[in-house]
């Protein structure tokens, strides 16, 4: 019993540094651009940055209140300034107007609108170098006014859009939302402790070794549910059909991963009744998911394509951390006594403990 606990202490401590933040939770940060092009080489450009992320690149840390960023209003103005640009064959002018805070879903951020004069009738391009360079998980949601295929994403390896290009092919589309499916599951923490925590115990039998057909029996029902669960109210959010809060659904999300992972903890072969729970805990991570599907925006015109691919890029991602996941689980299943007190009670112990963490730090709304 020392001697899991030994191993159990700093694997709690990495995993609480790790994930403690509410940010890591969803690793990456997001910064919106809506983009208006006027007549005559006239281009505004309305740019949103998360207070943390305007915070740390002045230096101020990352606790640092939206009062002490806007106090600093002409640094944040020559940041943006050197970082975001439009250009054509010609240089564009550009004035930047003053920043002011803003809340989007409980979250602080800070607004400039950049106004850019450009020679009329050139070929523009936007270009995005903010905080790219700190964070390689950084998104910049790009909106085109006037446009009904959602957003353009910018990310470290793909920093330029050109602007007034023609719509996005159903196919390039259809490649754009699955990837973002993908990414979202694998960037979303949360998400991905709660199927750890469905799947820790997996295949354990009392006093038996498991066997690969019924690691993979009991895998494909854990998966199946959670995922009938969350693509049901995935689709109904997205659709705008049932709407919450984010906040709540964030608290929810995390709740439920405690509630997973201390089952798992105290009854380890109590797990019949764990498919159901998938299920039901996988409609409220549908609401999670949705979240960012609505930030993408959802195409007017391929709606269900969008909405399907998003959904098959989440069960992708899911699929190949669960394949992930089988091989460890037979092996470290050879010695079942050990595994069970070492790995899933002692496992489901720490992912109980962040997400716990996550819940507090989420229901005070920090």
């Amino acid at each position: 019993m020392l001697r899991s606990a030994l191993v159990l202490a700093p694997a709690a401590l990495i995993l609480l540094g790790i994930f403690a933040s509410p940010a890591r939770a969803h690793l990456g940060s997001t910064k919106y651009l809506h983009v208006e092009p006027g007549s005559n080489g006239a281009v505004g450009v309305r740019v949103a940055l998360e207070t943390v992320d305007v915070a740390m690149q002045l230096g101020l840390g990352e606790d640092a209140p939206a009062s002490a960023v806007l106090a600093r209003a002409p640094d944040v103005t020559a940041w943006l300034l050197a970082g975001i640009g439009v250009r054509g064959a010609t240089p564009c002018s550009v004035e930047a107007g003053t920043p002011v805070e803003e809340q989007r879903d409980a979250r602080s951020f800070i607004a400039v609108q950049l106004r850019f004069q450009c020679a009329p009738g050139e070929t523009l391009t936007l270009r995005d170098d903010t905080v790219f360079p700190d964070d390689r998980q950084h998104e910049a949601l790009v909106y085109l006014a006037g446009r009904a295929d959602g957003a353009a994403v910018l990310r470290t390896g793909q920093r330029e859009l050109v602007l007034g290009g023609p719509p996005r092919s159903a196919a390039d589309l259809a490649l754009t939302f699955v990837w973002e499916g993908m990414l979202h599951f694998a960037l979303g923490f949360d998400h991905v402790l709660f199927l750890l925590s469905l799947i820790l115990g997996v295949g354990l039998g009392a006093g038996t070794q498991p066997t690969f057909r019924k690691v993979l029996r009991d895998l494909a029902w854990l998966v199946t549910a959670f995922t009938v669960g969350h693509s049901v109210t995935l689709a109904l959010a997205a659709l705008e059909i049932v709407v919450l809060p984010s906040q709540p659904v964030e608290i929810a999300i995390a709740a439920s991963i405690v509630a997973v992972a201390l089952h798992t903890c105290v009854r380890p072969h109590g797990r019949r009744v764990l498919p159901w729970v998938a299920g039901v805990f996988g409609l409220i991570h549908g609401f999670g998911f949705s979240s960012v599907l609505r930030e993408l925006g959802l195409p007017r015109e391929d709606t269900v394509l969008a909405l399907v691919s998003f959904n098959v890029g989440i069960e992708l991602a899911q699929l190949a951390f669960v394949a992930l996941a089988i091989g460890p689980l037979l092996a470290a299943a050879k010695r079942p006594a050990a595994y069970e007190r070492g790995i899933v009670r002692g496992g489901s112990l720490v992912i109980a403990l962040v997400a716990l963490y996550w819940v507090v730090e989420r229901a005070l709304g920090a």
